[in-house]
């Protein structure tokens, strides 16, 4: 399965034109612990002839003047990677971001205009316990990895839940690598139909359906909490864990959502550039249709850091997506769409809201652009006619 628009079936039509782009550092695919951990990742290949494939790929982009293309191996999954870069704000690696998502095809299309500088993936390893192999249609999510190494660490947690007894499986997506434990049927719930049900009115949770089966409920009750990066969440910020659907599996109820949505918002004051913690919030939707529930507990979260002795005008910037998928499913659109109605609701009485447009206005009359203020958020410090600003980032997680 390829994962990042169609590339290899585009790639071959592609008209490019202009200078090749700025030299990346000409190391090898083994990186130091130090050196050299990012780069752009254009495509993921799965399947018997995935190493195959993206070779052929990594010849035609350095044929048409990509410099520094290479391929990471893994057990049936090869990433095809420009660039060994130092950090996320190195000119070269923002020079190999321009060059690549200005990139058409014959159509005048840019099939990778959503790509990001991440860390150089991680070999996929041989995985003992597949979760795209259990015998059932759900199971309980209770730790996830996304950082460098991911894979070998859900793989090490993985192995120490079977040693202690539980059904323990792994699913390595394109960004996450998740650990669950049991495969469950419908039968476990009171009304399966109404698993990933929508919700019934705009700004209204979802109905869901109540485990009724006891070994279910039990095990519920011994993993309350998320773990993410091999951390417990907190109480007051802890995420609970959850029962999802076996990926590629229907089990009868609903179309299975194609991915998970991280959402993280940011409250940044124009006095100094910042955001305190009050103001920050994160939190994940289950499908695109339930992010407008999510930010609106989001921006609850987020009304602590108003001042109670007096209205402020908070603007809205940008929600930058942060790969490629978010990208093509619009899932920054569906955030602003949900965040302006939110905060209008949430904070009546306690804020005027300024709308992106306005906030834009607001921007470029102070020489800043929206991106550059996701990039750098304190250079909204001094903005005329704002107290406060949201930005954010959404990421979307393939199942």
């Amino acid at each position: 399965m390829k994962i990042y628009n169609r590339w290899n079936r585009t790639l071959t039509a592609l008209g490019l034109a202009g200078a090749a782009m700025a030299a990346a550092a000409a190391v090898g695919c083994q990186a130091t612990a130090q050196q050299h951990q990012l780069a752009v990742l254009m495509a993921e290949y799965k399947g018997p002839e995935a190493a195959a494939d993206a070779r052929k790929q990594a010849q035609e982009l350095k044929s048409h003047g990509i410099p520094d293309v290479f391929v990471v191996d893994g057990d049936g999954l090869s990433s095809l990677c420009a660039g060994h870069f130092d950090s996320w704000k190195d000119p070269q690696a923002d020079a190999a971001l321009r060059r690549i998502r200005g990139l058409q095809d014959a159509q005048g299309r840019y099939p990778l205009a959503g790509v990001m500088l991440v860390p150089i993936p991680e070999p996929m390893p041989a995985n003992p316990w597949p979760l795209e192999k259990a015998d059932g249609y759900f199971t309980l999510q209770v730790a996830s990895w996304e950082n460098p190494g991911r894979m070998s660490r859900a793989q090490a947690y993985a192995a120490e839940l079977r040693r202690q007894g539980y059904e323990a499986y792994v699913h390595h997506g394109p960004r996450l690598s998740m650990v669950s434990i049991g495969a469950f049927g419908p039968e476990i719930f009171d009304n399966p139909a109404l698993v990933s049900a929508p919700p019934t009115q705009p700004g209204q949770e979802a109905p869901k359906p109540k485990v009724v089966d006891p070994k279910v409920n039990e095990l519920i009750a011994k993993f309350p909490h998320l773990r993410l990066e091999g951390e417990d969440t907190w109480d007051g910020k802890h995420l609970p864990t959850q029962l999802v659907i076996v990926p590629g599996r229907d089990p009868g109820t609903r179309v299975i959502p194609k991915a998970l949505y991280r959402v993280a918002l940011w409250m940044v004051d124009t006095r100094t550039g910042l955001a305190d913690e009050r103001g920050h919030a994160e939190g994940v939707a289950q499908s695109k249709g339930e992010i407008s529930i999510l930010v609106e507990g989001m921006v609850k979260q987020m009304m602590a850091v108003l001042p109670a002795d007096r209205v402020v005008r908070i603007g809205i910037v940008a929600i930058g997506p942060t790969d490629s998928a978010s990208a093509q499913q619009r899932a920054d659109a569906a955030v602003l769409d949900a965040l302006m109605p939110a905060l209008g609701r949430v904070a009546a009485g306690k804020a005027t809201i300024v709308s992106q447009a306005e906030t834009r206005q607001l921007l470029d009359a102070a020489g800043q652009s929206p991106n550059e203020v996701l990039a750098n958020p304190r250079l909204v410090r001094g903005i005329q006619g704002l107290d406060l600003v949201v930005i954010g980032t959404v990421t979307a997680f393939t199942r």
